[in-house]
């Protein structure tokens, strides 16, 4: 039986990148020590703030090699994505999480045959899962960019009966409560956005969203009060974690990952780099804003 021990604060990392397009590998070991200095309980390489979907095979691997490398001296439990690309790649980049001992590796539905039922999806699962049998399989769920919706309660009952190392979920809190009278005892759901209180509140406390990178105190003591039957606490840091995506997309007018990964450098002082085309790099103007957005929340 394959052990999952991934939960908690999840960092879905960014993919740091040079000036001239190349990756900065160099960056990873501050990266992580940060992470773990702020409370960060894991990471995920790979995912949409990751932007794996723009990077080569290679480079995903060597990301994911970085990480184990830096990371795992430090505690953390290292996840990786490994689809968003043709089959033969994803096999690979599973069988190259497996051969690294990952803690888990997430997985997208195919993105252009897209899956119509159930059934076909469990069966694209099952067919990376057996590429990487002993390591714990999580279906990421993100209908919004893969154009993939279909009725969860049938997708769990079909995944949790062919998918030997299925673990969870990374979803949205309108799924978990879908499958709670489902969900089985070593299953997690990762929540994916940032509205985090009442996730917790409602025992969902493991998450992997985008400002557990910049703002992983808050985040963990939103949630520790919300765990620790002190929702009122919790709920009074939310509106500040509200204010501040809010701040750094320009209430949603900003490309929401080019913006958080150029705000990682302002609030942390760990510059990111670019982001990989096709995505488009912020403007002076637009940089300008943020900073001044984050100065005012933060007087």
């Amino acid at each position: 039986m394959v052990n999952f021990k991934v939960k908690g604060i999840i960092a879905p990392v960014f993919t740091p990148v040079k000036e001239d397009g190349q990756l900065d590998l160099l960056v990873v070991p501050a990266y992580a020590k940060y992470l773990h200095d702020n409370g960060v309980d894991g990471i995920l390489i790979g995912g949409t703030s990751g932007e794996s979907m723009c990077l080569s095979v290679e480079e995903r691997k060597s990301l994911l090699e970085a990480w184990v490398k830096h990371a795992r001296p430090l505690g953390l439990t290292v996840m990786t994505q490994v689809s968003g690309t043709v089959l033969p790649d994803v096999i690979t980049l599973a069988k190259h999480a497996e051969s690294l001992s990952a803690d888990g590796m997430l997985c997208l539905p195919e993105l252009y045959f897209k899956p119509r039922t159930p059934t076909q999806l469990a069966e694209y699962l099952l067919e990376v899962s057996n590429a990487a049998p002993n390591v714990p399989l999580v279906y990421y769920h993100f209908p919004a960019m893969t154009g993939v919706n279909m009725n969860m309660t049938e997708l769990y009952r079909e995944l949790i009966s062919k998918v030997p190392n299925f673990k969870g979920l990374k979803a949205d809190l309108s799924v978990a409560v879908q499958l709670d009278d489902l969900l089985l005892p070593d299953h997690k759901i990762f929540i994916a956005n940032h509205f985090l209180t009442t996730s917790a509140v409602l025992g969902y406390d493991s998450s992997i969203a985008t400002v557990n990178n910049l703002f992983p105190r808050l985040v963990r003591e939103l949630v520790e009060s919300a765990t620790k039957n002190a929702p009122k606490i919790a709920m009074s840091k939310q509106p500040k974690l509200n204010a501040l995506v809010a701040a750094i997309t320009h209430e949603g007018k900003y490309d929401f990952g080019p913006s958080m990964k150029y705000a990682m450098g302002v609030v942390t002082g760990i510059n990111m780099g670019p982001p990989r085309r096709p995505l488009q790099k912020l403007d002076s103007k637009q940089m300008d804003q943020i900073k001044l957005s984050l100065d005012k929340i933060n007087k």
